[in-house]
C-alpha cells in the first residue's frame, strides 16, 4: 500500500502503537453500549436476579439493596464508566492529531530535502510553483484529507464492528438487519461517488499548482507588470485557477454533508423495522423495551461512526491523488544527491576542460560541443559569445552543477567528478541576477549560515573588497540592515557587489563572473568591473561576457558559438588558444 511505503521506520511503529491505543478506545466504546441493557433492566425488573442471574453473588456483596438504592449504584458506575471513555477517547484523540500533524511535517520535510538535494538538472526541468504546492498544500492535503480520515476510517470501523459482535449476541436478527442495512447505504453511496471524488481530487491538485505559479509570476514580475499595465491579464489568469480550485472543494463539501442525511433516514426506517419484527415474534412489551433501548442507543452511536466512516471514505478517494503524487515525489529515481566531497582536489597549477559536451535532457542538440580548453592558476580568462552560444551553460558545467554528457573536467591532472563538493569548494560565483534574501546585509554575504556560524571578520573584509565600506557606513544598521526581498532597497550595482562580497566570503581561489554587469548601465558596470579588476592576480577569474569591453583586461580571451569555441581571436590581439 502507497500510504504505507511513504512512512519511515519510526512512523510505522507510531502506527502500530495508535492501533493498539484504537483497540483499547473500541474496547470502552463497546462496553459503554453493553451497560445500556443492564442499566435499563434495573429500572424495568424489580428483581434484577430473575433476568440475570449471574448478578446474584455482586448483589449479595452489596446486601442486597432496594431497587432503588441498586438503580443509584448502577448510573454511578454508568457515568463512571462514561466519564473514563471520555478522558481516554480525548487522549486518543490528542496522540492521533500529534501523530498525524508530525507525519505531516515529516512528509514535508523530507520533500523539501529531495527537492534541494536534487541535481541541478531536476530544477531546470522542474516548476517551482508545483514544488512549492507539494511542499505546503499537497502536505497539508495529505494530513488534513487522507492521513486524519484513514484514522478515523480505522477507529469508526473498528468500533462499528465491535457493536456489531455485541448486538449479535444479543439480538441476531435485529443486529444483522441494522448493519446489513447501513452496510448496504454506506457502500452504495461510496460505489456512486468514488470516481467522482477521484477526479475532483485530480482537478484540485492541478488547478492548486497553477494558482501558486500565476501568484509567483504576478509578485515576482509586478514592476514590469505595472509598468506594461498588465495587471488585469494576471489577476484573470490567478481568478482562473482560484475558482476552479475552490469550485471543486465546494463540491467535495457539499458531497460530503449527504451521507449524514442519508445514514439518518436509513437508521430510523431501520429502527422502524426492528420494533415491528420484535412485535411480531414477541408481544411482551416488557422485553422490547431493553432490546430498544439497546438498539436505539446503538443506532445513535453507530450513526455518526458510520457518517464518519462514510466521510473518511469519501476524502480519502478525494485524496488519493495526493497519495500517487508524493509516493511518485519520495520515490523517483532522478539521481539527486548532495555533491560528494570525495578526493581531496587542490588547484595549484591548472584545470583542463577536455573535449567536454552537454545536452540538455529532450533539447535536439548540444549545448556544448566538444569543449577543450585549460585555465593555469592566477589567470583572468573572458568567454563572449551571442545570447544561446552557450556560455551559462559552460558555467554551469564547469561549476559541477551539470554533469558532462561526454568529455571530463581536470584539476592538476584529477578528474572532479571523483571529488565534486571539494571541487565546487574552490568556486566564488557571481551570477547576472543576485538572489537576496529578506534580511541582514550581513547574513545575505553569508549566505546560508546561523548566526552563530558567521564569522564577522569574513563579512567585513568580503564587503571591503567589493567596495561597499561606505554604503555599509552610511546605512542606519550597518551591517545589520536589512535589504528588503530580493535586495528591492538597492540599486543594481549595489546588489551585485553584495553578489561579489558573498563570493569572496569564503575566500575561494576561484571566481567566476557570469555576465554578472550585463544588466547594468555603463558608469555602474565600469565600477563593478575596477572592483573585479582590482581582485586580479590574487584569484584565478573567468568572466562571461555579451561585450568585450567587459573582458577586455583578460589574460586570454574565448569566443563561443554554436557551443563550440571560435578559431578566430575576438580581439585584433592575438589570443592563446590551447
Amino acid at each position: 500500500m502507497k500510504s504505507w511505503r511513504l512512512l519511515s521506520a519510526g512512523f510505522r511503529l507510531r502506527s502500530v502503537a495508535i492501533f493498539c491505543l484504537t483497540l483499547v478506545g473500541t474496547g470502552l466504546e463497546t462496553l459503554g453500549i453493553g451497560l445500556v441493557v443492564p442499566a435499563i433492566a434495573l429500572m424495568t425488573y424489580e428483581r434484577i436476579t430473575d433476568k440475570y442471574p449471574d448478578l446474584a453473588p455482586l448483589l449479595d456483596a452489596l446486601g442486597n439493596p432496594s431497587q432503588p438504592r441498586l438503580i443509584i449504584y448502577g448510573v454511578i458506575v454508568l457515568l463512571a464508566i462514561y466519564v473514563i471513555k471520555a478522558l481516554y477517547l480525548g487522549f486518543l484523540s490528542w496522540k492521533q492529531a500529534q501523530y498525524i500533524y508530525d507525519l505531516k511535517a515529516d512528509i514535508s520535510q523530507r520533500l523539501f530535502e529531495r527537492y534541494l538535494r536534487e541535481n541541478y538538472e531536476f530544477h531546470l526541468q522542474h516548476n517551482s510553483g508545483h514544488l512549492i504546492r507539494n511542499l505546503t498544500t499537497e502536505a497539508t492535503e495529505l494530513a488534513s484529507r487522507f492521513l486524519y480520515p484513514a484514522m478515523t476510517i480505522l477507529t469508526e470501523l473498528t468500533v462499528l464492528i465491535a457493536i456489531a459482535g455485541l448486538l449479535l449476541y444479543i439480538q441476531p436478527v435485529g443486529a444483522a438487519a441494522l448493519f446489513l442495512t447501513t452496510g448496504t447505504a454506506i457502500y452504495g453511496f461510496q460505489y456512486v461517488t468514488r470516481r467522482r471524488l477521484l477526479e475532483w481530487g485530480r482537478q484540485r491538485q492541478r488547478h492548486e499548482g497553477f494558482r501558486i505559479q500565476r501568484a509567483q509570476e504576478g509578485l515576482g514580475g509586478v514592476k514590469d507588470i505595472k509598468l506594461l499595465g498588465r495587471e488585469e491579464d494576471f489577476i484573470e489568469q490567478y481568478r482562473e485557477h482560484n475558482t476552479n480550485a475552490s469550485l471543486v472543494d465546494r463540491k467535495r463539501l457539499a458531497l460530503s454533508q449527504l451521507p449524514r442525511l442519508w445514514l439518518e433516514t436509513i437508521s430510523v426506517a431501520g429502527l422502524t423495522v426492528l420494533v415491528i419484527v420484535i412485535l411480531l415474534r414477541d408481544n411482551s412489551t416488557a422485553n422490547l423495551v431493553p432490546t430498544i433501548g439497546l438498539f436505539a442507543a446503538a443506532t445513535f452511536r453507530v450513526l455518526p461512526s458510520a457518517n464518519r466512516l462514510l466521510t473518511a471514505l469519501q476524502s480519502v478517494r478525494y485524496a488519493a491523488a495526493v497519495i500517487d503524487l508524493i509516493h511518485k515525489e519520495l520515490n523517483a529515481g532522478f539521481g539527486g544527491r548532495p555533491a560528494d566531497k570525495g578526493e581531496p582536489i587542490r588547484f595549484d597549477r591548472e584545470m583542463e576542460l577536455r573535449d567536454v559536451s552537454y545536452l540538455y535532457p529532450n533539447a535536439a542538440g548540444p549545448s556544448l560541443r566538444a569543449i577543450t580548453l585549460r585555465i593555469e592558476k592566477g589567470e583572468s580568462i573572458g568567454v563572449v559569445g551571442t545570447s544561446g552560444a552557450g556560455k551559462s551553460t559552460l558555467v554551469d558545467v564547469l561549476l559541477g552543477l551539470l554533469t558532462p554528457t561526454s568529455g571530463q573536467i581536470l584539476v592538476d591532472g584529477k578528474d572532479v567528478q571523483n571529488g565534486l563538493r571539494n571541487w565546487q569548494d574552490l568556486f566564488g560565483y557571481v551570477p547576472q541576477s543576485i538572489f537576496l534574501t529578506d534580511d541582514t546585509l550581513r547574513r545575505n554575504v553569508a549566505f546560508g549560515l546561523r548566526d552563530g556560524d558567521i564569522d564577522d571578520e569574513a563579512v567585513r573584509r568580503a564587503l571591503d573588497a567589493a567596495q561597499l565600506t561606505d554604503l555599509v557606513a552610511s546605512l542606519p544598521a550597518g551591517m545589520s540592515t536589512l535589504v528588503g526581498e530580493r535586495g528591492i532597497r538597492l540599486s543594481g550595482g549595489q546588489r551585485q557587489r553584495i553578489g561579489i562580497a558573498r563570493a569572496l566570503y569564503h575566500n575561494p581561489p576561484v571566481l567566476v563572473f557570469d555576465e554578472a554587469t550585463s544588466a547594468l548601465d555603463m558608469e555602474t558596470e565600469t565600477g563593478i568591473m575596477e572592483s573585479i579588476s582590482a581582485l586580479k592576480g590574487s584569484r584565478t577569474m573567468i568572466i562571461v561576457a555579451h561585450r568585450l569591453s567587459t573582458v577586455e583586461n583578460c589574460d586570454r580571451i574565448y569566443r563561443l558559438e554554436e557551443g563550440r569555441i571560435a578559431d578566430d581571436p575576438p580581439l585584433p590581439i592575438p589570443a592563446r588558444r590551447v
